[in-house]
């Protein structure tokens, strides 16, 4: 185990990827991994990103990953993506569209399943955030799968929240019952050539 913890804190990919992995599919000693990678995190800036599907929020990942890097920071991308009916894994629609970044060492990119969870974040997000953290990524991005009015548990774990939204999704009335409108710190309007 020691030599997993130091393996994640000295930024070996091939460990952390094995980790999230574990953690993802709750693996007995991941408990102790976690306990023990703690008191190396905190350092790390959280950005949540969510809105509802088809906003955008892949591509303003990809812009702020490119955004960051020219300004030399590290960067882990945690990208929640729908659960597949088959596998029971990610459908990797968000690290597809981020691909010109994968070769790049300062940017890590994973894709985690809902696997069933409500609220935009799958349960093992938490621990994998703590453990890009460790790793000693600058920035970690936390992108929501589509989200609807009131799966907002992106709030928990972000230091900020970034909702994104597109014109003509709904009237007066909708925008009102929208919880999701109340947890963001940065609301990021795309699309905005489109009626509405």
């Amino acid at each position: 185990m020691q030599e997993l913890v130091e393996k994640v804190i000295a930024g070996d990919v091939r460990s952390v990827a094995r980790l999230i992995r574990d953690i993802d599919d709750r693996v007995p000693h991941v408990r102790e991994v976690l306990k023990a990678l703690y008191p190396h995190t905190g350092r790390a800036y959280v950005i949540g990103i969510t809105g509802a599907p088809g906003v955008g929020k892949s591509t303003l990942v990809d812009r702020m990953v490119s955004h960051l890097r020219q300004r030399d920071k590290t960067v882990g991308v945690l990208a929640v993506d729908p659960t597949s009916p088959f596998s029971g894994g990610a459908i990797l629609g968000d690290r597809v569209r981020m691909q010109r970044h994968s070769m790049d060492k300062g940017v890590f990119i994973r894709s985690m399943a809902t696997r069933g969870q409500f609220g935009g974040l799958s349960q093992s997000t938490r621990s994998a955030i703590d453990v890009l953290d460790a790793m000693g990524k600058d920035f970690i991005l936390v992108e929501t799968v589509g989200v609807g009015q009131d799966e907002v548990d992106v709030v928990k774990s972000a230091h900020t929240t970034i909702i994104v939204v597109i014109p003509g999704m709904g009237d007066d009335i909708q925008a009102i019952k929208a919880g999701i409108l109340e947890v963001g710190d940065i609301f990021l309007i795309n699309k905005a050539d489109r009626d509405g």
